[in-house]
């Protein structure tokens, strides 16, 4: 395969994978807390790049490595006046809980940037009624001590800046807010379905020390249509233009065919 050709197909597996990046993002505008995935590709010259007995540098052997990077910046916070709605601020993430009950497996921490929670009952042995704060999937939302936050369905429910949890204006408990303070630890996030994030190490994530929690806000993703939309018709130009590099390649492999066929 001649220089051109491999150029311009490696481009066009590319272009194909940032569409479909681009898609997910578009499907995901109006998920509370999202956070867009971002393309990275780049090149380098390996070894097999050089011919061993010339060293003249080979392009088609030069391989094309891509990946993709969460871009983690601050979303929007939405106002929406509901009680059991907080967002984030700043750097940070609720700690939610798997029941582990699937397939006999372990609990497993998750982390979101999604505060759209409820109250749901729960057995209770003690004579006072509580409920269990959780995520609209059902994963208990965890506080201070990383166990699951219970309260008083019957009395309103308030969350200072601090993360802090208080009924009848006593603190019953603290969010538990944590955050990748180094970059290392940032990369290590995993997302998972309903946009949640597993940590890929096997210490815990700190505490976060500079999160701020907004009650009766949400925070909007970090991924507008417009931008998307940006993105995609950028994406499609650089699509076609690949694309007609390529049949200029497959033009000029056949004419020289012929050539070759015409003079031998």
């Amino acid at each position: 395969m001649d220089a051109l050709t491999a150029t311009a197909a490696a481009g066009i597996r590319s272009r194909v994978e940032a569409l479909d990046l681009l898609a997910n993002n578009l499907a995901n505008a109006n998920s509370t807390g999202y956070k867009a995935d971002r393309e990275l590709y780049q090149r380098y010259a390996a070894a097999e790049a050089y011919d061993a007995s010339t060293g003249a540098f080979d392009p088609t052997q030069q391989p094309d490595i891509d990946s993709r990077w969460t871009d983690f910046s601050q979303g929007s916070l939405a106002t929406t006046g509901e009680a059991l709605d907080v967002a984030l601020e700043g750097k940070g993430f609720f700690v939610t809980q798997t029941n582990g009950k699937a397939a006999g497996s372990p609990p497993e921490l998750l982390y979101t940037r999604d505060g759209h929670f409820r109250l749901v009952p729960i057995e209770d042995p003690q004579p006072l009624r509580r409920s269990r704060l959780e995520t609209q999937d059902g994963l208990p939302v965890l506080g201070n001590e990383g166990k699951p936050i219970l309260l008083d369905p019957r009395r309103p429910v308030e969350f200072g800046r601090d993360g802090s949890v208080r009924q009848d204006g006593r603190v019953v408990n603290r969010l538990l807010v944590v955050d990748p303070a180094q970059p290392q630890q940032a990369q290590l996030l995993v997302k998972r379905s309903g946009n949640y994030f597993a940590f890929d190490a096997p210490n815990p994530l700190p505490r976060a020390m500079a999160a701020e929690v907004h009650q009766g806000k949400l925070e909007t993703a970090n991924v507008t249509p417009a931008e998307s939309a940006v993105r995609l018709i950028n994406v499609m130009r650089q699509f076609e233009s690949l694309q007609k590099a390529l049949q200029i390649g497959s033009e000029m492999n056949r004419r020289s065919v012929e050539e070759v066929a015409r003079f031998s």
